[in-house]
């Protein structure tokens, strides 16, 4: 009868392993590793910025000769 329940227990404790604990484990070392890989890119950016376009000047707004155009609303 002892034999039943240490193997019903090794069952149960290896589908805990092998379903639970390790997919856990791998996904938490696959996560570690990519947050680390972007930590070494975030890195590399910083420390050789890329030339990026030069800032655009913004064209100069000529002065209408007619005025300003003032939104109204109706007063009844």
């Amino acid at each position: 009868m002892s034999v039943i329940l240490y193997a019903i227990l090794f069952f149960f404790l290896y589908n805990l392993i092998v379903k639970v604990i390790l997919p856990v484990y791998r996904t938490t070392r696959q996560i570690k590793k990519q947050f680390s890989q972007m930590k070494q890119q975030y890195q590399q950016q910083e420390g050789n910025p890329q030339p990026g376009p030069a800032p655009q000047t913004p064209p100069k707004k000529e002065k209408s000769k007619l005025g300003e155009y003032i939104d109204f609303e109706e007063v009844k």
